[in-house]
C-alpha cells in the first residue's frame, strides 16, 4: 500500500472502530492551522472523526479553505456501509434533506444543509456515497473505487482528504470526461483557468509517478502515457483540441463504466439541459426540501425593513434553495385588472381625494363613505392579491420557499387587508358599490394563510427617520408613518406561527435573527 510522505494516512482496508482510533493520531500539523471555517462544518467534521465514519472531502481540494467557510459545497465521499450513521450524524447537526425539484440528481448523491448558527450562513453538503463524474450535467461514468480512495487520505486543515496522487488521478479523469460533447466543453472551458491552477496546485504536492502506477491499478485501460498526454493537454489553456481528443480516448476506454447507454444518456442531457434553462429564465434554485416548502410573510408598520429584510432572506436562501420572493403588499397586475391599473396614474392627478392613503386617515375612516372608484380599486387589488397568494400557495406545496414582503390580515380595515367591514355595507346605499364590497370580503376569505408570520417592530422614532432618509416620490412623509402605525402593528393570522423581531439593532444582527427563525421553521 503506497503511502505519501506529506502527512498522508495509510488505511488499508480498515473497519470503522480501527478508522476512528487512528483518527487523532493521524491528523498533521496542518490541523491546527488558523483558517476562516463556520463551526458548524468543524463540528461536523470531528463528529464525523470521533464516530469512525469512513469520509474524505475529495475533490476540489485547492479551494477547501472555502469550502470550510461555506462559501463552496462540501463534496463528501462517505463509505455506503457508514451510511445510516452517517445521516444520523447529519440530523444531530441540523442539517436538513434536499431533493431535486425537476428530478435530475444523480444515483449515490445527495445534498443536505445545515445552517450555522453564528453566523446565519448555509451550510451546504453534497454527499456521495458513490463516485459519478464525467460531463457536469449527465455524469454518466460510475467509477467504483470508493473504498480504494477511502484507503487513501491524508489530512489538510484538520480535514480528512485523498492523497495528492489519488486526487490526482480523479481530476485528470474528470476534466478529460468533460470534453466529450459540446455543452460539456462550453462549461469547461468558461472559467478554464481555475482547471489549471488545480492542477498545477496538485502536480506540486503528488508523486507523478505514483499517479501513473494509481491510475494504471485503479483503471487499467488507462496506461500511463495516456495519463501524462492528459495531463499535459490540461495544463496547457490553448490545447482545447488535444484535450478533446483525448477525452474521446479515455471515454471509449471507460466505455464499461457508464450508468446509462447512449439513448438514455442523450435524453438525459436534453431533460438537464432544458431545467437548467428553466432554472436561469426563473431565476430560482432546483433544490427543495423533504420536509416541504412553506410561505414566510413579513409584516409590521412602514419603514420598519420589511423589503429589506425580505430581499437578504430571500437571496441567503435562494443560494441553495428555490426561493419564490413575492410583493403581496404590491401584486402584479392580472389580465383582468390590466387596463385600470395603467389608468391609476392618471386617476390619482385627477382624483387626489381618492388615494388609498386619504381612506388611511383618522377621519375618513370614521366616516366609512366610499367612493364608487375607491371600491372598485380595492376590489380588483383584492382579486390580484388573491392570484397571487394561490400562486404562492402551489409553489410551497410543490417545496419551494415563498418570502412575501407583507401579507394580508384577518383584521378587516388593517393595511393590505379587506377594507369593508359590516357597518361599511350597512351605511352603503348603493347597490352596485354594496355589490363590490362584498365581492372583495369573499376574495379575502380565501387567502391562503402563511406558515410563519415574522411580524418586524421598531420604535416609531426611528421609523420615521428611517423613512426620511428614503429617496422616494413625493419626499418623506412622517405622518403617513404616523398613520398607519397602528394600522400595521397588529396582523392577524389565526392558523401561523408569528415570531416578533426588533429590528431598530444593527441590519446584520437583524439578518441572522430572521435568517435563524426561518431555518427553524423549515
Amino acid at each position: 500500500m503506497m503511502r505519501h510522505e506529506m502527512g498522508s494516512v495509510k488505511v488499508g482496508n480498515l473497519d470503522a472502530s480501527t478508522w476512528a482510533r487512528e483518527a487523532a493520531p493521524a491528523q498533521s500539523d496542518e490541523a491546527g492551522l488558523e483558517i476562516s471555517s463556520k463551526a458548524a462544518i468543524r463540528r461536523l467534521f470531528n463528529s464525523l472523526e470521533q464516530k469512525g465514519i469512513r469520509h474524505c472531502h475529495w475533490k476540489s481540494n485547492v479551494r477547501l479553505e472555502a469550502a470550510l467557510a461555506a462559501a463552496e459545497d462540501i463534496d463528501l465521499l462517505v463509505d455506503q456501509r457508514d451510511a445510516r450513521q452517517f445521516h444520523a450524524v447529519l440530523l444531530e447537526h441540523g442539517f436538513k434533506l434536499t431533493q431535486s425539484r425537476s428530478g435530475i440528481g444523480h444515483p449515490g448523491v445527495f445534498h443536505a444543509l445545515g445552517l450555522d448558527q453564528a453566523t446565519a450562513e448555509v451550510v451546504h453538503v453534497h454527499a456521495y456515497f458513490q463516485i459519478v463524474s464525467g460531463d457536469s450535467l449527465v455524469k454518466n461514468y460510475r467509477l467504483p473505487i470508493e473504498r480504494l480512495l477511502l484507503e487513501q487520505t491524508r489530512y489538510l486543515h484538520g480535514v480528512r482528504v485523498p492523497t495528492p496522487e489519488a486526487e490526482l488521478v480523479l481530476f485528470a479523469l474528470r476534466i478529460a470526461l468533460k470534453h466529450t460533447g459540446p455543452i460539456e466543453i462550453l462549461m469547461a472551458n468558461r472559467r478554464y483557468r481555475t482547471v489549471a491552477k488545480e492542477l498545477g496546485w496538485l502536480r506540486e504536492a503528488a508523486n507523478t509517478e505514483r499517479a501513473e502506477a494509481l491510475c494504471a491499478a485503479w483503471f487499467p485501460s488507462i496506461d500511463p502515457p495516456l495519463f501524462r498526454k492528459l495531463l499535459d493537454a490540461i495544463e496547457d489553456e490553448r490545447a482545447l483540441v488535444r484535450r478533446v481528443v483525448l477525452g474521446w480516448r479515455v471515454a471509449r476506454r471507460l466505455r464499461g463504466l457508464r450508468r446509462l447507454g447512449p439513448m438514455l444518456g442523450a435524453i438525459s442531457r436534453l431533460w438537464r439541459v432544458l431545467s437548467l434553462l428553466v432554472k436561469r429564465f426563473r431565476r430560482r434554485g432546483d433544490l427543495v426540501l423533504q420536509t416541504g416548502g412553506m410561505i414566510v410573510a413579513l409584516v409590521g408598520p412602514k419603514a420598519t425593513g420589511k423589503s429589506t429584510i425580505a430581499h437578504a432572506l430571500a437571496t441567503r436562501l435562494g443560494g441553495h434553495l428555490d426561493v419564490l420572493p413575492i410583493h403581496a403588499g404590491k401584486p402584479p397586475a392580472t389580465a383582468l385588472t390590466l387596463l385600470p391599473r395603467i389608468l391609476v396614474p392618471a386617476a390619482r392627478l385627477l382624483f387626489s381625494k381618492e388615494r388609498a392613503g386619504e381612506y388611511q386617515k383618522p377621519e375618513r375612516r370614521r366616516e366609512k363613505q366610499y367612493s364608487l372608484l375607491y371600491v372598485l380599486r380595492m376590489t380588483l387589488l383584492a382579486y390580484d392579491r388573491r392570484k397571487l397568494l394561490r400562486r404562492a400557495l402551489r409553489a410551497a406545496s410543490a417545496g419551494s420557499v415563498v418570502i412575501s414582503d407583507r401579507y394580508p390580515s384577518e383584521s378587516v380595515g388593517a393595511i393590505d387587508s379587506c377594507c369593508f367591514d359590516e357597518a361599511a355595507l350597512a351605511n352603503c346605499n348603493s347597490p352596485l358599490k354594496r355589490w363590490l364590497m362584498n365581492r372583495e370580503r369573499i376574495l379575502y376569505t380565501g387567502f391562503p394563510k402563511p406558515d410563519l408570520l415574522l411580524c418586524l417592530e421598531a420604535p416609531i422614532e426611528t421609523t420615521i427617520e428611517r423613512d426620511a432618509r428614503r429617496v422616494k416620490q413625493g419626499g418623506p412623509d412622517a405622518a403617513a408613518v404616523r398613520r398607519r402605525w397602528e394600522l400595521e402593528r397588529q396582523p392577524e393570522s389565526s392558523r401561523s406561527t408569528a415570531i416578533r423581531i426588533d429590528t431598530s439593532r444593527p441590519l446584520d444582527e437583524t439578518l441572522r435573527t430572521a435568517v435563524r427563525a426561518v431555518w427553524s421553521a423549515l
